[in-house]
Order: C-alpha cells, then structure tokens, then sequence
C-alpha cells in the first residue's frame, strides 16, 4: 500500500466504527465485529443481534464465509445455508492478510465491544489477531475444535467430528452410530459463545471466552452422561425412545404417528384415562413402564391404531397430556402456532424476497422483529470504510490491495 501513513491517520480521525442508528432490544448500541465463519460464530452474532446489537461481518474478498457455498439449494449467488445464521449484520470484504486490511480491522477490534473469531489458534497468531486480542478492550470469544490446554487445541474441527467424539452419535439411531439431522454441536456452541460474550457485557471487562465444539457436544448429553458416570450404565442407541421415561416417543395411529409423552405417573394416569387403556399393575411407575416399555408399546400402539394421529391429539390435548404430530420441515409455514406467533419473517433480498426463522426470544411480550436479510459478500464495503473516514481512494486500496 502506498500510503499506509495516510491510512492510519484516516483511521485514527475517523470514529472507529461505522456507526448506526440503534436497534430497539437490551443491547441496542453494542458493537459486535464478526470474524468468524460456518456456523457456530455466526450463530452467536445473530443471538447477539437478535438482541439488539450491531454486528458487522468481515469475510475474505470473493470467497466469503464457506456456507455461502455450501449447497444447493442456492437463492441468488449464495446456498440457503448461509441464510440461516447471517441475518441483522452487514458484510465487509476485507483481507486480513493486506497490511490496508490488517489496519482497518485493528481499529474496528479498538471500537468493538465483543469481537467474535474462530481461526485456529496459529492462523490468529500468524494474522496479527493474537496480538490484537492480548491488548483488546473488547470481550474476546473464540470458537474452537477443541478448547482448553489440551493436545487437539489446535486442530481444526467441524460439527460432526465432535458429535462422534463425544459419544452423540453413540446414542442417535437404532442400529449404527448416526448424527443428529442438525448442526446441533454448532448451535449449542454458538449459545455458549453468546452466553459468554453476556457475562463479559455484564462484567464490563474484556473477559476472554473460550468454546470448544467437542466440549460442548460433551455437554448436550446431559442424563446420558449422567447414566454412565453416575449410573454406572453406558448408554446405546437410543432411537426414539427415551432411556429414562415410557412412554416418550412415537406411537402409529390409523394414519401416521403421534408423539407422546407421559413425564410423570400423573400424566400416565391421564393418558391411560383418556384413551380406555387399562393399564398393567407394574406401569403405574415410571420404573415399571421403563422395565416393560415394549409390551407397554404395544399396547398403546393397538389402542391408538383404531382412530388418526389428528383426532388423538384432539382427545389427549383436552385431557392435557403432551402430545405432538410429527411434521416435516416444509409444514412449518402453515402451522398455525408459528404464524400466529411470527416466528417466520419474510424481507425483501436483492435476489428476491427470502423466508428466515426468527428469533425465539419474546421480550417484554414482542418478538425481535429481524431488521436486514443476509448481506450479499461485501454489501456493505463501501459504506463502512466511508463511515470510518476512509477517502475514496484510500478504500479502494484496502478492497484491491495484494498481500504483502
């Protein structure tokens, strides 16, 4: 870059991030920078955004973050994927390994609140970033394969690896070891990132936080791992059935089938009242029914073959007993719970209009209303260089500059 001195002082004038107007929501006027890719990361930026925070992307020039391209399907240029986790922030393209790049996000990292990151640990050291964080203001949460001091620290790793790892997959299925239909390792990670980057805000101390995919997918295993290190009982494929309660699962009726669920004797009761079952003396407790449950399956099963899963649910819904139809993805936007709740949310894309989940949260009785689509790769270049006191040609050497 030829004049890098003009650029640091462009950037040490300017306000260091390019500021907008604040969301409503608790962290309405909190500056989240962006650094990470895939799943888990993004997915703490929009819980963070979700609650009002203004988060900026940064992604590599033309390449962007990998779910861009992890499809079909695609909508426009980019897989349906990356729409799942990248909405409410904006997109700068920018290369962290330009000195014009190094130097725009140093500053962004100076302004920010929470800087989110995912880079192996040497990929950190070796952009400069490492240093940054040791000196950082901001709280620093880092996503990793495995966190912590130990020997797979600084391997890469993705959601499956750590749902193999941590026995996950040991436990889903019925007959061979199977991952679960969703990301769910990446998911959980990302709310422990977003929980983490919480309690820094609360602190008002640049915490460091640190996750690991493999810890947390230890941790989803909740009484699973409680069965065998307590228990002294090492779980296996679990199926549809749950290894602690009966009945907690799937039963066929004439058409399809229903899930229930009997949390409790009380429940049992009711459920057995509400259908004519008479039931067996060992099944008035859990136990019993654990003990029994496959001649306590098909007696349910015979029971609720003779009427559809719709008019079951009808009967055990007026009895009060937990029941669900098993729908498949595509039933979601008719389902008259999550229209009337407007869970789904639809904004307008410059490859047309696109169909996002929202936020769960309700807060104070309203739900977060999602402010932007997903950006385009770089949609927001322009804007936030100019917005940090950039000249025109300065941002075009920053955008269009090699590495050194």
């Amino acid at each position: 870059m030829e004049d890098q001195h003009g650029l640091v002082a462009a950037l040490a004038s300017g306000p260091g991030w390019p500021v907008q107007e604040s969301a409503p929501g608790p962290l309405g006027g909190v500056r989240v920078l962006d650094l990470s890719r895939v799943l888990a990361g993004p997915y703490a930026a929009m819980v963070l955004a979700d609650l009002g925070a203004d988060v900026l992307k940064v992604e590599r020039p033309g390449l962007g973050d990998d779910t861009r391209r992890w499809g079909p399907p695609f909508h426009g240029q980019d897989a349906a994927y990356f729409f799942s986790v990248n909405r409410d922030r904006r997109s700068l393209a920018l290369d962290l390994g330009a000195p014009g790049g190094a130097l725009v996000v140093a500053r962004l990292v100076e302004a920010a609140d929470v800087v989110l990151e995912n880079f192996l640990p040497r990929h950190l050291a070796a952009l400069g970033l490492a240093e940054l964080r040791e000196h950082a203001g901001a709280v620093w949460v880092s996503v990793r394969g495995a966190g912590g001091e130990g020997p797979d620290g600084d391997k890469p790793g993705y959601d499956v690896m750590a749902q193999a790892r941590s026995g996950l997959m040991s436990v889903t299925g019925t007959s061979e070891p199977t991952k679960v239909g969703v990301a769910v390792t990446d998911v959980v990670t990302g709310l422990y990132a977003a929980v983490g980057a919480l309690a820094g805000l609360l602190a008002r101390r640049p915490l460091r936080v640190e996750v690991g995919l493999l810890e947390a997918a230890v941790s989803t295993l909740v009484n699973q791992a409680s069965n065998a290190l307590v228990g002294g009982v090492v779980p296996t494929f679990a199926g549809n059935d749950h290894p602690n309660i009966a009945p907690y699962g799937p039963v066929p009726c004439s058409d399809a089938p229903l899930v229930l669920g009997a949390g409790n004797d009380a429940q049992f009761a009711a459920l057995c009242t509400a259908i004519g079952l008479a039931p067996e003396p060992g099944w008035v407790t859990n136990s019993g029914r654990v003990a029994d449950r496959t001649a306590l399956a098909a007696a349910l099963a015979q029971v609720l073959g003779t009427r559809t899963a719709r008019e079951w649910a009808g009967v055990l819904d007026t009895a009060g007993v937990p029941c669900a139809p098993v729908q498949h993805v595509g039933q979601l936007v008719t389902d008259p719970q999550l229209v009337a709740d407007g869970l789904l949310q639809t904004l307008p894309h410059p490859a047309g209009e696109v169909t996002v989940v929202g936020s769960p949260y309700r807060l104070d009785g309203v739900r977060p209303r999602v402010r932007r689509a997903p950006p385009l790769l770089g949609e927001h270049s322009v804007e936030v260089l100019t917005a940090l006191g950039l000249s025109g040609g300065q941002i075009t050497e920053v955008l269009h500059a090699d590495r050194r």
